[in-house]
């Protein structure tokens, strides 16, 4: 059917990609988050204030027929994080390593502690990728074992937290909770659930990603060494 056809650019057109970006505030559980969905401990992590990556960094896995690639990103979307890469190399980073686009942009967010950092971190998203890219985007909170069973969709409802609603109404009500400590069985049925939810909206789209200017840009210069591209996409964030 039509969907051999999804990733006609790649060479290897049997193999889908499913492109994945990890976006959200310092401590929310990005990197975690990452290692969960791959399966293994892919980037670095801890529980920590202080941002533990420094570099956006790409892992990928085999899912249900699907290649998944995660690009776990560094503090981009804090005007600290902004400040700390004046000359957009990492953020450039972020878009050429997820090129030619993202079918999902999962903004972490730690379960019961939706705060203004997280508000900031979303604003940086909405100034790094546009605003249509929360067309595109999932909540996925952190922390599931803190729900002790009770229905995520309940809690979002429920929360007196309204801009949380908000971000929620605006990601078309795509929300999965993780536990990341959870191992073995129980952590891939959660990440079936994620990947599903990702699936079905990739599948809305037509399998087409996200894209914009500068993802056109990433894909149009192909042909340039990817250090040129890296710099390219950096002027034009510039």
């Amino acid at each position: 059917g039509s969907d051999d056809n999804w990733d006609a650019e790649q060479p290897l057109a049997q193999e889908r990609t499913l492109r994945l970006i990890l976006a959200g505030r310092t401590g929310a559980g990005k990197s975690a988050t990452g290692n969960s969905i791959l399966g293994h401990r892919r980037f670095p992590s801890r529980l920590a204030t202080t941002p533990v990556t420094r570099r956006c960094d790409v892992g990928s896995r085999r899912w249900a027929g699907w290649r998944v690639e995660v690009t776990d990103t560094p503090d981009l979307f804090s005007a600290q994080g902004r400040h700390a890469d004046p000359d957009c190399a990492e953020r450039a980073r972020c878009y050429v390593l997820s090129a030619p686009g993202p079918h999902a942009l999962l903004l972490v967010t730690q379960l019961g502690r939706f705060t203004t950092q997280d508000e900031e971190a979303v604003r940086g998203v909405r100034d790094l990728f546009g605003a249509g890219v929360l067309a595109r985007a999932v909540v996925v909170f952190t922390r599931r074992e803190d729900l002790e069973g009770a229905s995520l969709h309940d809690y979002v409802r429920a929360t007196d937290n309204r801009a949380l609603r908000a971000l929620v109404a605006e990601c078309g009500g795509r929300v999965c909770a993780l536990d990341n400590r959870a191992e073995g069985a129980e952590r891939e049925a959660q990440v079936d659930e994620l990947l599903a939810l990702v699936e079905r909206l990739a599948r809305e789209h037509d399998g087409a990603p996200f894209t914009n200017d500068v993802y056109g840009l990433a894909r149009a210069r192909r042909e340039v060494r990817p250090e040129d591209r890296l710099r390219l996409v950096a002027e034009w964030l510039a």
